[in-house]
Parts: C-alpha cells; structure tokens; sequence
C-alpha cells in the first residue's frame, strides 16, 4: 500500500523504456469535418501503450513513433469531446515530411444529460466537497517525463443525490515553467474495475486553466452544466507547457486515506491505479433535494497552537534549494531542501529572516498562516 506522500512523489515518474530505433514524425492536422475548423486538444494515442500526445490550439500534433513495432491490429485512437471517435490502423498511417495531411472529425450529437432539473419541488443548498490541503508533506508531482494528455484524478467521495458541481479549487505549490495548461476532466467510475471512464462533460466544451504562479486556483463549472448523483472522478490533464523550461510542477495534496487516485501517463494510455491517496481538489456544489435539509448547528473547531511553520522559498517561478530561513525571536536556523521546502519552529509574533547566495534578504513576521511560500529577489 502506498503512502501517500510516496504515491504523490512517484506520480509520473515511470519511466519507459525506448525501445524504437526508428521513430518517424506522423502529423497532421485535425479538422471539424462539416465547418472545417480546426479541433484544438484532441487526444491522439496508441491505445493502453504510453504513447500518445494532444493537438495544439491549431489542431496541429506530432506524434513520434516507430510503425514496425506494433502489430497490424493495433490502432491510433483519436478522440475530443462532442466528436466521434476515429481509429486508424498504424499499419496504414500516412508519414509525410513536406505537409500536413487533414484529418476529418465527425461532430456528433450528445444525448441530453440524463439529469433533469427543474424548480418544481426541488430545494437547492450548497455543500462543500472533495478534499482540503493536507500540509507541506503531502503534495501532486509533474515532472519533465510527462507526455501531453497525462492525467491525474481522484475519486471524490460523495452522499448520494443529485447536485450540481459549481466551482472546482486546486493549489498550486510550484511551477518551473513559464505556464502550463490543463484540462479539468470528469469522469463516471464506468471503466473497467470502476476506473473512470464515460466522461460527464457533455457541454462540447472544454474546461481550460493555464497555471502560472503558485496560489489557490478556482474555477467556475457553471457554463458547462456538470450533474453527478454519485460518487465521480475528477482529473487534471496536462495540454501545454509554455517556454523553454521543462515541467515541474507541484500540487497541494489531501492527507486522505480513504478514497483512491488515478494516473494516465499520456493520451489513450491505460489508467493506472494508486490505492488510499488523494489530491486536494475542493468543489462548492448546489444540493437539491424534495425537502429542505435541516440545519445543524456545526460545532466550532478548536484551535490547534503548532509550534511551526513551513512553505517553499521562490524565485520567479523556480524553488530555490539551500536557503537558509532563520527565526530571529528563537534564533533556530534551517535550510530549504532541493525541492525549496522548509520547516521550521516558530510562534506568531516571530521574525523569520530567508537569505541565499545572490538573493535579497527578506524578513516576515508570523501572523496566523502557517504554511508560507516566499518568494525571493536577485540583487
């Protein structure tokens, strides 16, 4: 059984083994068959063997792979929302060097969702779900390996019923590149063994987010009608990395045991599954229901006086290593570790001094947050 930080460590970082020795450039462009517009971030890939990749918002892909290892029934898969699926045998590609051949997506007509609401004896409450940020020790890890449509969702555990998801919030605690786009998934658990499978997003619609710096992101499903009963999975897809940099981006993560997470390495790989683990993904949803919910007086929580504080030193988008964080009022000093983050005793009212070869020293003082990213300036 994986522990979670473990899982989250490990996320993505599989590493296959190249055995092509004569890899070939198929590309092309994709196209919507009846407007001839270009479909931007279809998903393109062998299907259950890692290789794969996701147009770009031209429709334009490449693919690099090697035909003579697959065998002749094996097929590329290429599929988008509100598009009907293509399989094309690898053993009839096309691989041109001087253009880009098209290839044509049939728009198909999505049924209706099976959820109908309506405001005729139904009471609406709003409810938060998912899972909250389970401290500096657990945490989601992109790294550079990564192929384009590699996912990471989570099973979030819910009371029966009809609801609607209206806002989906993630945190960000890193990010090397100069940005990163994603895609927000949702899936029923339909799949084989109840991995994820039909995807609940019916809208034909896209739900995008480009990643930037770190910090609380947050957005609103309401545009795209999303209804669940049950409980679902929902999932991060990475479409782009932006600039010259490679990936390494951190996510928040849930100290949570008791549901499971899922990853996909590349577009139409096989999800893999990793058992009592979660990502902290968080969503306020509306509830409706023939009567209306009681109200329960919810007990406050006590406060809990922790003798620390951590985070992750910065500079620009990069996590700095080897930054010494001194506590001025205990004078207790540690140092970040490779991936910027840091830990150390301190109390509210305390002056916490971050210094580092070719930085700006900077001094906080402790308030009442004890999770604290710092950012720091070249002189």
């Amino acid at each position: 059984m994986f522990q979670i930080r473990l899982f989250l460590k490990y996320f993505l970082f599989i590493s296959f083994i190249n055995l092509a020795y004569a890899q070939q450039d198929y590309k092309g462009i994709i196209v919507d068959q009846k407007t001839n517009q270009p479909i931007p971030f279809v998903n393109i890939g062998i299907v259950d063997k890692g290789i794969g990749t996701v147009s770009n918002e031209d429709g334009v892909f490449h693919l690099e792979l090697d035909p003579g290892l697959y065998g002749p029934e094996e097929v590329l898969q290429f599929s988008a929302l509100g598009y009907a699926t293509i399989n094309k045998l690898i053993s009839n590609l096309e691989f041109r060097y001087n253009d880009y051949p098209r290839i044509l997506m049939e728009p198909k007509v999505e049924l209706l969702n099976e959820v109908v609401v309506t405001n005729v004896g139904l009471y609406e409450s709003e409810e938060t779900i998912g899972y909250e940020n389970g401290g500096h020790q657990f945490y989601g890890y992109w790294k550079d390996n990564i192929a384009l449509g590699g996912q990471l969702g989570t099973e979030i555990n819910i009371k029966k019923g009809l609801r609607r998801l209206d806002e989906f919030t993630f945190e960000v605690i890193g990010n090397t590149a100069d940005s990163v786009l994603v895609r927000v998934n949702f899936y029923k658990k339909d799949g084989k063994r109840s991995f994820p499978g039909t995807n609940l997003n019916l809208s034909g619609k896209n739900i995008l987010y480009t990643i930037k710096y770190p910090g609380r992101a947050t957005i609103n499903l309401r545009p795209f009608d999303l209804f669940v009963k049950d409980d679902f999975i929902a999932s991060l897809e990475l479409l782009r990395v932006y600039g010259n940099k490679k990936i390494g981006l951190i996510l928040a993560a849930a100290n949570n045991r008791f549901t499971d997470s899922y990853k996909k390495y590349a577009s139409q790989d096989t999800w893999e599954l990793l058992s009592d683990a979660a990502m902290a993904y968080e969503f306020q949803s509306t509830v409706y229901t023939k009567k209306p919910k009681k109200k329960v007086k919810t007990k406050q929580k006590k406060k809990v006086n922790t003798s620390f504080i951590s985070g992750y030193v910065f500079n620009g988008n990069i996590a700095l290593s080897d930054v010494q964080v001194f506590n001025l009022s205990n004078e207790i000093t540690v140092k970040t570790n490779e991936k910027g983050n840091y830990e150390i005793p301190a109390s509210e009212g305390d002056l916490i001094e971050f210094s580092a070869r070719g930085m700006k020293k900077l001094r906080i003082k402790i308030l009442k947050k004890k999770f604290i990213n710092i950012r720091l300036e070249r002189f």
